[in-house]
């Protein structure tokens, strides 16, 4: 315990003003009229009586008070020992796992060497001083809580597999500052990882570490050539093989230029291969004409070949469905309106549609049931019995578009 201004405690003399105001009792007595005093012996009177503190709770009121004003100016405070005062601290060892740790260096990835220098600083942690293990991959995972087990940091550490997502240090960051927050505690942070750009936040003040946050980084990566297969636009339903049109992006990643093989895998086969520059730290698109699809869902796989580094990002899988188009039956008696509908409907590569022409008196006998679609152009009188099945067909959820021509003006009413 101290005093920041000790100086103030002089203030504690001013107790002596109430002990006097207590004490200063005049003795005073009315005077009386007498005829002679000339009989009376002279004496003194005791003044002991006169000297007696009086109001004796106002008199500890005022002593307390001017006591405790001084004590107050005086800042008085007691000393705790912080964890930084006693040198105590928490090790956090945190391992990137993302993607991109799958990469391989030698005869061992990204991820198995980051995990290998972090056993290396956990084995020079004392055994009094808490430590914790932490995953940085898609998302912040905490494999052990705050421990002083060798053993069970070391075993948290070997268990991190490799992940698919990407690494926030943003996220990371957050993280020691609510651990310092929380506990009070200096805290010792090591990350081992490749430092991909892609980890960093999108505003640079979520990296903020506390004043007591210390972080050491342990990189593991380097400059690496990598080629991806960035996107692949293709369609999911397949009406007519011929028709498919299938577009693959291949980038590359600090790589130089180089001519590379990308090929077309259909259920485990390989169906196509083009062969493609890609620029330095560029992207260049692969096209793809027609699939031969079974009926079904195919699985199938766009592929660089030759591999590298990182081979988990050399591949693209997607799937496609083979299925009949539907059909639009189209009622028309004679001109050029299926020939427009039909370049209509071909102006998309993947419409799901074909288109069955047929005459106003052959649409009589048709089945209705198995068109997507009627379309009626330019109709005039309809048979009666074709009228209930088109009332029949569109009351069961059905559609029927009318397109009215002259042959329409000259009829009462609208089929």
């Amino acid at each position: 315990m101290g005093l920041i201004s000790p100086w103030f405690l002089g203030g504690a003399l001013a107790v002596g003003l109430p002990v006097w105001l207590h004490l200063l009792k005049r003795h005073k007595t009315d005077p009386k009229l007498f005829p002679s005093l000339m009989f009376w012996e002279q004496r003194e009177q005791s003044s002991v009586l006169h000297k007696r503190l009086d109001y004796i709770l106002l008199f500890i009121l005022r002593t307390a008070m001017l006591i405790l004003l001084a004590l107050l100016f005086a800042n008085p405070f007691i000393n705790f020992a912080t964890p930084k005062a006693l040198g105590k601290k928490i090790v956090v060892v945190a391992v990137d796992n993302s993607f991109s740790m799958r990469a391989r260096q030698g005869t061992e990835t990204r991820l198995d060497r980051a995990k290998r220098e972090a056993q290396g600083v956990l084995s020079g942690v004392p055994g009094t001083t808490a430590a914790q293990v932490l995953a940085l991959g898609g998302h912040l995972q905490a494999m052990t809580q705050q421990s002083n087990d060798p053993a069970e940091l070391r075993s948290a550490v070997a268990a991190i597999v490799p992940s698919d997502g990407r690494a926030s240090f943003g996220e990371f960051a957050q993280f020691l500052r609510t651990l310092t927050e929380q506990t009070k505690t200096p805290i010792e942070a090591h990350l081992f990882s490749d430092l991909q750009k892609s980890a960093l936040p999108p505003g640079f003040a979520d990296l903020r570490l506390d004043l007591d946050t210390t972080l050491t980084f342990h990189s593991v990566g380097g400059e690496m050539p990598n080629y991806t297969v960035e996107n692949v636009v293709a369609p999911r339903r397949v009406y007519d093989p011929k028709r498919v049109r299938i577009i693959a992006t291949v980038a590359g990643v600090t790589a130089p230029a180089v001519k590379k093989s990308v090929s077309l895998v259909l259920n485990g086969k390989v169906v196509q291969s083009k062969d493609v520059q890609v620029p330095e730290n560029g992207r260049v698109q692969a096209e793809f004409l027609g699939l031969e699809a079974s009926y079904g869902f195919n699985k199938c796989e766009i592929r660089i070949d030759g591999g590298d580094a990182l081979p988990g990002d050399d591949r693209f899988v997607f799937s496609v469905e083979r299925t009949d188009p539907k059909k639009i039956l189209f009622v028309d008696d004679g001109g050029r309106a299926p020939l427009y509908f039909k370049a209509a409907l071909d102006s998309d590569r993947d419409a799901p549609f074909s288109i069955e022409t047929v005459s106003t008196g052959a649409a009589a006998s048709a089945t209705l049931s198995k068109y997507a679609l009627v379309v009626l152009s330019n109709p005039g009188a309809l048979s009666p019995g074709f009228e209930e099945s088109l009332t029949r067909y569109v009351s069961g959820g059905a559609g029927v578009l009318i397109a009215l021509g002259r042959n329409s003006t000259a009829a009462q009413k609208v089929p």
